[in-house]
């Protein structure tokens, strides 16, 4: 749901008196409120906010390094994009990959794209000396007008080659779980002749090496480390919130909920005229039969993350129950959302699609690149581009 967001279309003014910056920590205040006054349009109008501080997401375990640039006009940030550098797999081997995302552009300079391609022009310079081998970022379908701008190659961007359609699954989560779905989804294990067993640190290194035998399989999937699994806890998900499977002694399938709700929250700010007038009936309906609902406006969407999430093929039908064993806690927790995510051609959608009721939202990733293309993804079906949801 995060990603690259550039509102209304091409001008050609050009103005001397912005400058760019790298942030720091004196920031703080003038970026919130940009993230916050700053909506992103379309059926439902979002706002994806950083409280309460801001660069508290830029320490997470497994970054490598994080950066924020900044335009001011005068004393006002117009503009900000950041990059998240991180250990991702590329055709089965780690490489330092970048994520753009976060890129806004305040309402008092809508149309001003020279700002835009002149903070790409500032990115690349300061980082020739400590670039990733490869960049990334996600666009949401429905942003046709940032879709036509950046596929058009203009002088002074970077080229932008789509990848793949990223697929994600909110699934929204019942007031009163069922404590027998709990025993009856652990009888079914144990018949498969399987072992179900929480996260511990004895167990960590274990988990970080079965993770990253899965991401070796899908492009852009993230690499961990015993150390950023026991790291987690600090920024909401400790590792007693893994479900793990094992076969005898060998991990299967592992999947956790994260709730990033304490420094990172998607605020819902309004709805388009139709689903204004449908919200009354749709969250009726949703009562009556467990589907999603639609939250009231200004509010904090109480969604968390299922990531990672990992399975080998040969149990990927599994993974329904293994995010059912998360519902307990979600509730418990006050979330009403579970948030998946998965490139369009990973076979685990069609499992989640069969088992709950999802809303779904579609982005585009791309590769970014400004001097011709580093690397090539495989573009072949067993090699599917999916990179962890938590991390977009």
């Amino acid at each position: 749901m995060a990603g690259t967001t550039i509102d209304r279309q091409l001008t050609a003014s050009v103005s001397d008196r912005v400058r760019f910056t790298m942030a720091s920590e004196r920031h703080d205040d003038a970026i919130r409120r940009l993230l916050r006054d700053n909506p992103i349009t379309g059926e439902v109008t979002l706002t994806l906010e950083r409280e309460p501080d801001y660069f508290l997401g830029s320490r997470l375990p497994g970054v490598l390094e994080d950066q924020t640039i900044l335009a001011f006009e005068g004393d006002r940030i117009v503009c900000m994009g950041g990059c998240s550098i991180r250990e991702r797999y590329i055709n089965g081997q780690r490489q330092r990959v970048g994520y753009l995302g976060g890129l806004r552009l305040d309402h008092s300079v809508q149309g001003r794209f020279d700002i835009v391609r002149r903070g790409y022009q500032f990115f690349a310079e300061i980082a020739q000396d400590r670039s990733a081998d490869y960049y990334f970022t996600s666009i949401t379908s429905d942003n046709l007008r940032s879709i036509r701008l950046l596929e058009r190659g203009l002088p002074g961007m970077p080229s932008y080659r789509f990848l793949s359609e990223f697929v994600t699954l909110l699934i929204p989560i019942p007031e009163r779980v069922p404590v027998a779905d709990h025993d009856k989804i652990l009888r079914n294990f144990k018949g498969r002749g399987l072992r179900y067993s929480r996260g511990s640190e004895k167990n960590a290194g274990q988990l970080a090496e079965f993770l990253n035998s899965c991401a070796k399989e899908n492009q852009l999937a993230t690499h961990w480390t015993k150390a950023d699994l026991l790291q987690l806890a600090d920024f909401g998900l400790p590792i007693t919130d893994f479900h793990i499977l094992l076969d005898n002694e060998t991990i299967v399938a592992a999947v956790a909920l994260w709730d990033q709700r304490s420094f990172r929250q998607t605020v819902i700010r309004s709805y388009n005229r139709r689903l204004s007038l449908l919200r009354p009936w749709i969250n009726g309906a949703s009562r009556m039969f467990g589907t999603p609902h639609l939250p009231k406006t200004n509010s904090v969407l109480e969604h968390a993350f299922v990531s990672p999430c990992a399975t080998i093929p040969e149990h990927h039908r599994l993974l329904p129950d293994l995010i059912r064993l998360c519902l307990p806690a979600a509730a418990t927790r006050g979330i009403r959302f579970m948030t998946l995510g998965f490139g369009s051609k990973d076979t685990r959608i069609e499992h989640i699609r069969g088992a709950f009721g999802c809303r779904e939202y579609r982005s585009r990733l791309y590769q970014v690149a400004w001097n011709g293309e580093s690397h090539r993804l495989e573009t072949s079906d067993h090699l599917p581009i999916s990179p962890e949801v938590a991390f977009l």
